[in-house]
């Protein structure tokens, strides 16, 4: 299978007119990324980079170190540069840090004292899922991978943690590339959108109970269940490919 990535015109038509140079461009291929448009271990040529977008190679080797501090992206001296890569091992450490993470809050939010309740953080939780219900409802993949990474952002911000939420903000681009390869290959927000949602708002509906046993099951259910499915569909893409 040819991995070779040459054109990444579907993410979007021209640069958009934000920051500097360097993070439009990596935001430009973050979003091919996220959309599939550049797959796993995709090559990314400085070269051919530099003519898609007329900038120039300095500018390219900006956004790709961007992008690798995000973890999208991998250098190798003498190989070049391309996207990351998710082995089953990654993807169950990545998965289940974030099951730590979720249930954490899920504890604390429960088990606060219901005479102090944060209701800022309630309503962050709230606006996530209306986020994310509007993404579904609009059939846009890379809306439905960033509204899903916000709710369970929002999850995790019931632990009222600063340092919680920037530990899940250094991870939260491969999270949203691992959510994007699932939602690629299932299309949930096209064959299943009522029960991709559902079970988001199930959690919602647990939380906002404050009852701690069903959102640690639903919580838990839901983010094993993802992680298998994400494992299996890296293993039959690295079975095919090592077919071809």
């Amino acid at each position: 299978m040819d991995r070779v990535a040459s054109d990444y015109s579907p993410v979007r038509n021209g640069l958009p007119s934000r920051s500097t140079t360097g993070e439009q461009v990596a935001e430009l291929i973050r979003q091919a990324i996220i959309t599939g448009a550049i797959g796993r271990s995709a090559p990314l040529r400085e070269e051919a980079i530099a003519a898609q977008f007329e900038v120039s190679r300095r500018t390219v080797r900006d956004a790709l170190r961007i992008l690798e501090g995000f973890g999208l992206v991998r250098h190798q001296r003498h190989k070049g540069t391309q996207v990351a890569d998710f082995s089953a091992a990654d993807i169950r450490d990545l998965y289940n840090t974030r099951l730590v993470l979720e249930t954490a809050a899920a504890q604390r939010w429960c088990t606060a004292d219901p005479a102090a309740p944060d209701d800022a953080l309630a309503e962050r939780l709230s606006e996530a899922f209306d986020r994310l219900r509007a993404a579904s409802e609009q059939l846009d993949a890379v809306q439905v991978v960033e509204a899903d990474l916000g709710f369970h952002a929002a999850v995790i911000g019931l632990m009222a943690s600063p340092r919680a939420d920037r530990f899940f903000g250094s991870i939260a681009q491969e999270m949203a590339f691992a959510i994007a390869i699932l939602e690629a290959t299932q299309r949930e927000t096209q064959t299943r959108p009522a029960q991709a949602l559902a079970e988001h708002e199930a959690i919602r509906h647990a939380l906002m109970d404050r009852d701690h046993d069903r959102a640690r099951e639903l919580i838990t259910t839901h983010v094993e269940t993802n992680r298998e499915r994400l494992v299996a569909i890296v293993r039959a893409q690295d079975v095919h490919v090592g077919g071809d």
